[in-house]
């Protein structure tokens, strides 16, 4: 079990660098703080005084390989995307709810996930394509697009001869305080809820033939307010002006006895 005083091997760049460029801040100041006291003149304090300008050039290497660090990392979250190979802990790329598991070395279940799940990574994903390998056990796999939260996005309920799209949206509710109306009422009297629904495109849906009864390769392209659906390399959907959310991240849903696998997950960002 690796110690947890130790980072991950994909961070030892960052923390050697950070740690560097902290030795060498510490060096410059005891190295002109010991030129006012009679010490400065010996041991490593005299050192210090006379490799001033090596101990500069350290700790601005030091900075400038943290800075490519972190911008490198920054270009794969938020440049090169997102990929997931179902294998770990779970939790550590995803915020969701229900029965989501291993069923074997990269392969999760989606199942008994009525609100879904999303990445933690792409609240501000805009154009991307989603893509996937899954198979569908019973009945459909809910596939999510620019979603804000659990409570707004939009989903492909992809079933084994069919495409529903989805979306759920929290909306306001305007409600009484009371149950006791009268005519003298004011805005006072009212409170804001919200609420959370469906909104079905049944003028949307598309049939798939022949059926997805095995492993199937899925691309779901989102572009603007545009939105393309791939299924083993054939478009089976596409939509203009559709999507009204402009950016989010991705994620499944499936609910009840819906249940499917997914492996292969990645997700392509575009400019």
């Amino acid at each position: 079990m690796r110690n947890k005083f130790w980072p991950r091997v994909s961070n030892y760049p960052e923390v050697v660098s950070k740690w560097v460029g902290r030795i060498g801040v510490i060096g410059i100041v005891v190295g002109h703080v010991s030129q006012f006291f009679e010490w400065g003149d010996k041991w490593l304090f005299s050192w210090l005084k006379d490799n001033m300008q090596w101990i500069w050039l350290a700790t601005i290497t030091a900075f400038l390989i943290m800075l490519w660090c972190w911008i490198s990392r920054l270009n794969r979250r938020f440049v090169q995307g997102f990929k997931d190979n179902f294998t770990g802990d779970l939790r550590k790329n995803w915020d969701f709810k229900g029965e989501w598991r291993f069923v074997e070395k990269g392969v999760l279940i989606v199942a008994k996930s009525h609100t879904g799940g999303l990445t933690k990574a792409g609240a501000y994903w805009e154009n991307y394509t989603l893509k996937f390998k899954a198979f569908i056990m019973n009945k459909c796999l809910g596939v999510i697009v620019r979603a804000q939260d659990l409570n707004n996005y939009y989903m492909f309920q992809i079933r084994k001869d069919k495409i529903r799209p989805h979306r759920l949206v929290t909306f306001p509710v305007l409600e009484q305080k009371s149950n006791k109306k009268t005519s003298d009422e004011t805005p006072d009297d009212f409170i804001i809820k919200y609420n959370v629904g469906w909104q079905l495109f049944n003028d949307c849906n598309v049939d798939i033939d022949p059926p997805l009864n095995d492993w199937f390769d899925v691309e779901l392209t989102v572009r603007g307010e545009s939105v393309f659906l791939c299924i083993n390399n054939e478009l089976i959907l596409q939509q203009e002006s559709f999507l009204k959310i402009p950016c989010g991240k991705v994620g499944f849903r499936n609910a009840g006895s819906e249940s499917a696998k997914v492996k292969n997950m990645q997700v392509i960002l575009e400019a």
